[in-house]
């Protein structure tokens, strides 16, 4: 069955009443400079908006979600001074805050014991998600390309196996790279981790800097790359090797006096 937007938007609510209190709000506007100084114009009066006034913010016009706003909080704003509201600190704000609130209501799944528990101190596996949206947000959000669609979503998600929880959660551009997001699971990279990792994050810097903080790594190999084994008897290998390359450098020049 199909939910409404309606429906999704109450789900929304829900969850947010569930984990963030209005001051925790407040200060998330605060952090990305939603809220700069003291406004009519709070970061839970912008969610509210968003959220529980219109459930067609994208075709509402300015005037008639400024009657909204005030109808429900009291916050009298004129339609311009709405619209240099709704600017990209506003976008930053609401993203921050739908992947805080994704990560809390995952964070509280079970724990999947494994046999490992006593080896790795967590698992970490990191995949992504990507999905097209309307092709008038290419702007904020450029696709890769596929699909006739030129805007498009991807969500980074990493997951610790052994304690159920989500460690880290991105939404970003569709045509962002996977291993540009490897970067972001340093800070919280851990001693006897073992991070498991698709074709797409692959890079050289990436498990190198993972080797130096002493954690592990599992990662699918390209085709052009290639593995080599030390042996045990690096003298007498390189010898052979280099009677055989003299043996073809005396070809040759033979070969061209002769001509």
């Amino acid at each position: 069955m199909n939910v409404s937007t309606k429906e999704e938007l109450h789900l929304f609510s829900q969850v947010l009443q569930k984990y963030l209190s209005p001051t925790e709000v407040e200060q998330l506007a605060r952090t990305t400079e939603f809220v700069r100084r003291r406004s009519k114009c709070r970061g839970q009066d912008l969610v509210s908006l968003c959220v529980w006034l219109s459930h067609n913010l994208a075709s509402t016009s300015l005037t008639q979600l400024c009657s909204e706003l005030e109808a429900a909080t009291g916050i009298s704003m004129g339609a311009e001074g709405l619209n240099q509201r709704l600017n990209e600190q506003a976008v930053t704000f609401l993203r921050r805050l739908f992947a805080q609130l994704l990560k809390a209501e995952l964070s509280s799944s079970f724990a999947l014991p494994t046999k490992y528990q006593d080896v790795f101190t967590r698992i970490r596996i990191l995949d992504s998600t990507t999905f097209q949206v309307p092709d008038s947000l290419a702007e904020h959000y450029p696709g890769s390309g596929g699909s006739s669609h030129t805007a498009g979503v991807k969500i980074q998600l990493e997951y610790d196996l052994h304690s159920g929880q989500f460690l880290n959660v991105d939404v970003g551009a569709g045509k962002r790279n996977d291993r540009l997001f490897n970067p972001a699971c340093f800070p919280t990279l851990q001693s006897k981790d073992l991070c498991i990792r698709d074709l797409g994050y692959f890079s050289l810097d990436n498990l190198k800097q993972i080797d130096q903080q002493n954690a592990f790594y599992l990662s699918r190999l390209p085709l052009t790359n290639r593995i080599y084994q030390k042996t045990q008897h690096p003298n007498s290998f390189r010898m052979e090797h280099s009677r055989k390359k003299r043996s073809i450098s005396y070809w040759i020049w033979k070969k061209k006096r002769i001509r």
